[in-house]
């Protein structure tokens, strides 16, 4: 059995038997907001809700079974297919655990998105604070693999934006990407 097909098994069976965190243990105090004990101090920028914290470790994309959880086993059998190095073992690495609460620099600035761009609005995004932001793209840990020595990877997750619900749209979504 070729190491492509071993590391694809690994991963299918990862998916398969997965399991994800419990709900997150959500305080909000007049002056903090407390997620799984890590405390964030609030300020004129926080304007995430218990409502949409709430959703922070439901990572549909890891429940054996669901959709997201099969579509994100088809992107890593592709890529491991489609682009095996010369000895035929995936030169991508996946990454679907990443913690969705990321700084402002790496969801921003790390990204070189001007500092008066609209996605930097609260009206788009969900602050914790001025320094801390549930991320709004997947793209926000690329920076950290990058200086990582990574060059080739998949970053799947859950992404947060105030986007209004209708039948488009939800605040909490998934997005997958590849560098």
């Amino acid at each position: 059995m070729t190491q492509l097909m071993k590391s694809l098994r690994i991963f299918a069976n990862q998916c398969r038997n997965c399991t994800t965190k419990s709900a997150p243990s959500i305080e909000f105090t007049a002056s903090t907001v407390n997620i799984d004990g890590r405390k964030f101090n609030r300020d004129k920028w926080t304007n995430v809700t218990p409502n949409i914290l709430k959703h922070l470790n439901r990572n549909l994309h890891l429940k054996p079974g669901h959709p997201l959880c099969l579509l994100r086993e088809n992107i890593i059998s592709f890529m491991y297919k489609s682009f095996p190095n010369r000895a035929g073992n995936p030169i991508f690495s996946i990454y679907d655990r990443l913690d969705p609460i990321v700084t402002t620099k790496k969801n921003f600035d790390s990204l070189l998105i001007p500092e008066d761009h609209p996605s930097r609005k609260p009206s788009d995004c969900y602050y914790l604070n001025k320094d801390f932001i549930l991320r709004g793209h997947t793209s926000a840990h690329q920076e950290e693999l990058i200086a990582s020595g990574l060059d080739s990877f998949v970053v799947m997750g859950d992404v947060y934006r105030r986007d209004e619900i209708d039948a488009s749209h939800f605040p909490v979504f998934h997005q997958a990407e590849a560098f």
